[in-house]
């Protein structure tokens, strides 16, 4: 009860390591009419269960949900993109059982940069427990 109240004032309590999932955004139904679902996943990305969990690890702790990258530059859109997830590259690498490697690699000609990046990705190591072993 204490930290409900606490929260309130604050932005999605991210002092408290507290961040809030939003929910996504649905299409309105005459858009949605339009989609026709495949009949089979064949072709597609399969993600079994623990990859997918490494995967939620690493990009969690890569970029929290609502995380914003700060720069000194006073031109902020290299900051702004870096702050999207959708503007990074990712691979997953399953090496055995229990060990999963997750490349982000930022990709900022999404927002129209092309600035060359020099280190703005990372590479983790997540065991099957979804604990993260190292970061380069």
């Amino acid at each position: 009860m204490g930290i409900a109240l606490l929260c309130v004032p604050l932005t999605g309590c991210s002092l408290l390591g507290y961040h809030k999932v939003k929910k996504a955004a649905w299409a309105p139904p005459e858009e949605a009419a339009a989609v026709v679902f495949p009949n089979s996943f064949k072709e597609g990305v399969h993600l079994g269960g623990p990859m997918m969990a490494a995967l939620e690890v690493a990009m969690n702790e890569f970029l929290p949900p609502g995380a914003e990258l700060q720069t000194q530059d006073p031109d902020k859109r290299m900051a702004q993109c870096l702050s999207r997830r959708s503007s990074y590259d990712t691979h997953v690498l399953q090496s055995g059982d229990d060990l999963f490697f997750v490349w982000f690699s930022p990709q900022p000609s999404r927002c129209g940069l092309n600035e060359p990046i020099l280190d703005g990705g990372a590479v983790y190591a997540i065991d099957g427990q979804g604990r993260i072993l190292d970061r380069r």
